[in-house]
């Protein structure tokens, strides 16, 4: 089991020294340092223990006598302070996987949102929107919204060299405008009713007609343009593959499970056009219709990482009730997700073909390190301890 002394050393350099900016420790009362502060923290978020058990853990290494109310409220304080460790480790590469040749100029980011929700009656949801490196496997960006905010690539920064990946719901006008307006490239998977796409003379191109004849895995590209929010026409490739015998049945019987379940009858139109997947993009008539599908399911990238965030770091469900204790938890448990892998990017990493990246140390640091790793083997060693004895010894407090 990763163990919070492992993960201390990989937090961002000036960890500390952010915490006082940020005004998260002001007064020398209950948790005095930045250190122990993130060590507490650490704690709660990577072994989930209670408020109640945070505070005994508190008493018994001597760092301060404070309640768990006392720690929620500290806990809150500390969403801006996970988000910036956040931001400094996201850029780190873990790994440098081989990539296809006629991609070495770009840099390929899945796109994908998960929605979090609350644990109890209330059952707020918070969305997760992600953008992955796939080759680098690092975090781009991310932002954490209320479900009010949709899914759209104009929830990420762009610049020109990335090339944005991402499923049916971000194939929108806004999102290929928001990619041609900062120079980036895009590869969208499309809908029955998506947006409309013209030929050169300014004719609605029946997208189902150009391709409803194909046999299993067969591809086709044609070119056409899109009209911007401005009217303006931006020019789009469309390559198209049907999906294979076996694929094609397996999306049969899932619609018409849907339809039952739903009570609704969906139109032929649109149960032929899910037997193809359908891609519109603006890389170069260079890469072929092939290789831009290739790159496509590249994106499943991101959906492993969300997978792993909430099967293995229980990103899916939210112990909290509060609003702010809800972003500090979700901000806390990305922290602790880019801080366990550049972890085990530094002990080894799999599959082989990939190569490792030495992750950067703390170097100068304000604490002492090695006064840290010890008193945080002493919280872990604690661990087995309280959870045998807290009834026992907070029996008089609640």
């Amino acid at each position: 089991m990763i163990s919070v002394a492992q993960l201390t050393p990989h937090l961002a350099k000036g960890w500390e020294k952010k915490c006082i900016e940020l005004g998260v420790i002001q007064r020398q009362r209950g948790i005095k340092t930045p250190g122990d502060l993130m060590m507490l923290c650490l704690f709660h978020l990577v072994t989930g223990c209670s408020l109640m058990e945070i505070s005994e853990v508190g008493r018994l290494l001597k760092i301060g006598e404070f309640s768990d109310v006392a720690f929620m409220k500290k806990f809150e304080k500390c969403k801006d302070w996970f988000t910036w460790n956040c931001e400094q480790l996201s850029p780190k590469i873990v790994v440098e996987y081989k990539r296809p040749t006629w991609l070495y100029d770009y840099r390929a980011i899945a796109f994908d949102a998960s929605e979090v929700v609350e644990k109890g009656r209330s059952g707020q949801r918070y969305r997760l929107h992600y953008g992955i490196d796939i080759f680098h496997m690092c975090t781009v960006s991310y932002k954490i919204t209320k479900l009010e905010i949709g899914e759209t690539l104009c929830n990420f920064p762009l610049k020109k060299g990335d090339l944005a990946i991402a499923d049916r719901i971000y194939g929108t006008t806004k999102g290929v405008e928001h990619c041609q307006k900062n120079g980036a490239d895009f590869v969208l998977r499309l809908r029955a009713s998506c947006f409309a796409i013209y030929d050169g003379d300014g004719n609605k191109i029946e997208l189902l007609s150009q391709f409803s004849n194909l046999d299993y895995e067969q591809t086709r590209e044609f070119s056409g343009f899109i009209k911007g929010g401005d009217g303006t026409l931006i020019p789009v490739r469309v390559c198209v593959k049907r999906k294979s015998e076996q694929d094609c049945e397996k999306t049969r019987k899932r619609l018409r499970s849907k339809e039952i379940n739903f009570g609704t009858v969906m139109k032929d139109e649109t149960k032929k056009f899910n037997e193809f997947i359908v891609l519109s993009t603006s890389l170069p008539s260079e890469i072929s219709a092939d290789e831009v599908l290739e790159a496509y399911r590249y994106r499943w990238q991101i959906e492993c990482y969300f997978k792993r965030l909430k099967s293995i770091m229980n990103f899916g469900e939210l112990p909290k009730k509060r609003e702010n204790s809800c972003l500090s938890w979700l901000a806390g448990k990305l922290m602790v997700a880019l801080l366990i892998e550049l972890l085990l990017a530094s002990i080894a990493f799999s599959p082989g073909d990939a190569q490792k990246s030495e992750p950067q140390y703390l170097a100068g640091d304000e604490i002492d390190q090695s006064y840290l790793k010890n008193r945080t083997h002493f919280a872990e060693s604690l661990a087995t301890r309280i959870g045998a004895n807290l009834s026992e010894s907070t029996s008089g407090k609640t």
